[in-house]
């Protein structure tokens, strides 16, 4: 038998009690956790070891392995498992749990996800390879991954019938199937009602960007928007409020933009033309002021001295334009107005559009005083 195994850790809990009901089968048949692992071919001695140390729940085929291997009541073994992992899983949701509606109070699908999560969660948290395969027994489809969205509130049963797979998952007894039903076509239509009222705001948007008669935005106002916003189209229109694949006039990027978040400007303008611009504008700066090319430009000394305390903070291109943020210290912020800015903005220009040939208008100058 080896020597003697710890005590059970936190006697009187669910977990403690499962754990001295599967030692006390072993030690009833005299097996070393060698011979059990022999036994059970499924599962090593350190695993089953650990499934009766107490310290955590172990998984419920290896209960039930154990379990068998020591001729212990497989359904005993079961109902202590649960309660064991009820336990668990109340300690560690304790604080993070809202409250769960009745299923006849259920109205949106946070309401139905808060509900199939904690009914999971009541039935000891099975795996999703677990929920599949229950359900497979009940002769119902639920994939793995599909149980994984459920449980984790990312979606809601796509149809009855998988509602019904996820309930027989979770050992829900057919008799409370018909509430969970009612359920989920209660918060189908509510759905449906916040999904209809919203297409209706979204024609109204299209109604008043467009300049059609019929309220909607032609393909040609489109591709007029599109390249005023700096793209072309990469396929054909399909709709306002459509995800569309447009490409960036200057860089030449594949990007996908909805026309009316562009129009509304909730869309950002091309990241790669930015970073590309920021690059651009870090390495003539770097040039200028940390490898003194200021000489070779005619730049004062105390004027190129003022502005290599300076460094670029950001920089946003604006199709052909750049807008150019320097962080300067305090001091040097107090004097920037002082000091002739002039030609040190057309050395930037002329350093930039020799790098960037697509800017073509004037580089403007903010200065800040936030310097980290």
């Amino acid at each position: 038998m080896g020597r003697p195994e710890r005590e059970v850790p936190w006697p009187g809990t669910a977990r403690a009690e499962l754990a001295v009901f599967l030692r006390k089968g072993r030690s009833r048949k005299g097996l070393s956790y060698a011979e059990l692992a022999q036994r059970t071919s499924a599962y090593s001695a350190a695993t089953l070891q650990r499934a009766a140390g107490g310290r955590s729940v172990p998984g419920r085929q290896v209960a039930r392995a154990y379990a068998t291997a020591c001729g212990l009541d497989v359904d005993e073994t079961d109902r202590l498992w649960l309660e064991a992992r009820r336990e668990e899983h109340s300690e560690d949701h304790a604080t993070k749990r809202r409250s769960v509606p009745k299923p006849r109070m259920m109205r949106d699908p946070a309401d139905l996800g808060t509900g199939l999560a904690d009914i999971h969660e009541r039935a000891g948290a099975p795996s999703r390879r677990e929920m599949e395969r229950r359900a497979r027994a009940a002769r119902a489809t639920l994939s793995s991954s599909a149980a994984q969205r459920i449980v984790s509130r990312r979606q809601v049963p796509s149809s009855p019938e998988q509602l019904v797979a996820f309930l027989r998952a979770c050992d829900v007894p057919e008799r409370d199937h018909a509430e969970w039903l009612q359920a989920w076509a209660r918060v189908r239509r509510h759905r449906a009602a916040e999904l209809n009222a919203s297409r209706a705001l979204l024609d109204l948007r299209e109604a008043e960007a467009a300049e059609d008669p019929s309220g909607r935005v032609t393909a040609e106002q489109a591709a007029q928007l599109l390249s005023s916003a700096g793209y072309v189209p990469a396929e054909r229109y399909r709709g306002y409020h459509v995800p569309w694949t447009v490409r960036c006039r200057l860089c030449t990027a594949v990007k996908r933009i909805r026309l009316s978040d562009q129009a509304d400007g909730r869309t950002k303008q091309c990241t790669q033309c930015d970073n590309e611009a920021e690059r651009t504008v870090q390495e003539v700066w770097t040039a200028l002021f940390d490898r003194q090319q200021w000489k070779e430009k005619g730049m004062p000394p105390t004027e190129a001295e003022m502005f290599r305390r300076c460094r670029v903070a950001g920089v946003e291109r604006r199709q052909s334009r750049l807008h150019i943020t320097v962080a300067a210290p305090s001091e040097v912020f107090a004097t920037a107005g002082l000091a002739d800015t002039s030609a040190w903005e057309s050395l930037i220009a002329d350093a930039v559009r020799e790098k960037l040939d697509t800017v073509s208008e004037v580089v403007y100058v903010t200065y800040t005083d936030r310097l980290n």
